[in-house]
């Protein structure tokens, strides 16, 4: 079943809404970051391709510090088989809510080549 990755930014938040304050990371949250890294970067890929781009490598993909339940970013490096940069940037708001609001941008070598509220398969966005 492939998910809009809105759903998973959303299963992301959701997991991490509900831990307590320790010093131990919580494995949900530690597997949720994982889903939004994953999902981030699968999706890129697919509109990458999409535009004949092919990636040298899988994106590396990071959650910064900083994400709260309102607000998760993500960002994503990488090349393409020419040589060329790869960076994706994308953003949420409204989290922790059933439909956040989402932007994602991706560059190849310094351009902007994608503007969207999401990515992949499951974008509504999508012809």
């Amino acid at each position: 079943m492939i998910r809009p990755l809105s759903a998973v930014i959303a299963l992301s938040i959701l997991a991490g809404t509900g831990m307590l304050s320790t010093g131990c990371q919580d494995p949900a949250v530690t597997v949720s970051d994982g889903a939004l890294r994953n999902a981030t970067a699968n999706g890129a890929a697919v509109e990458l391709k999409d535009l004949g781009y092919r990636l040298h490598h899988r994106l590396s993909c990071r959650t910064p510090a900083g994400n709260t339940p309102r607000t998760v970013r993500v960002h994503c490096v990488g090349k393409t088989t020419a040589g060329r940069s790869v960076r994706v940037d994308g953003i949420a708001y409204d989290a922790e809510t059933r439909h956040p609001r989402q932007e994602f941008v991706i560059l190849v070598g310094g351009h902007e080549v994608i503007r969207k509220s999401c990515l992949g398969l499951g974008c509504r966005d999508r012809p």
